[in-house]
């Protein structure tokens, strides 16, 4: 509780005055995270999956993912961004949902595992276990790295 009577502010402090000062500080009310829709893509091929750098910036920046989009794709729609990467879908192997939670935002994320051919852009690379091991993939993508790490392992 508080010690008003021996405060040397009790004769400037609105808390005593108003008789609220029992129930100072009140904390605000923590905001609601954000919900972003994710898609994530393990695309292997030929022992190897693809991965790519992160933007400089922002969330996660610099660190190595899985090919992502934003959204919540259904097949169809993944297999035309799979396409328009310049890849060609041979093979759907599963579909995997995840949850990651940072302080402020929220992904739900829809991933597809697929054997692809093709090169794909120039930002990926196609790493083999053990790459994909040395590289430092965020654990939001935890799920999704046992998946292409246990893939890799069966090849």
């Amino acid at each position: 509780p508080p010690k008003c009577e021996q405060c040397p502010v009790r004769d400037l402090c609105l808390g005593r005055s108003r008789g609220t000062a029992e129930i100072l500080p009140v904390k605000a009310p923590k905001k609601a995270r954000r919900v972003e829709e994710r898609t994530v893509f393990l695309l292997l091929r030929e022992g190897r999956v693809a991965l790519r750098r992160r933007p400089d910036t922002g969330l996660l920046a610099g660190l190595w993912e899985f090919p992502s989009q934003d959204g919540a794709m259904d097949e169809a729609a993944a297999g035309a961004s799979v396409a328009a990467w310049g890849l060609e879908p041979r093979v759907w192997n599963k579909k995997l949902a995840a949850k990651h939670i940072f302080t402020h935002v929220e992904w739900h994320m829809t991933g597809y595992t697929l054997e692809v051919a093709g090169d794909g852009p120039a930002d990926f690379v196609w790493a083999d276990a053990g790459a994909l091991s040395d590289r430092a993939v965020p654990s939001a993508f935890g799920r999704y790295y046992t998946e292409a790490a246990a893939r890799l392992k069966e090849e």
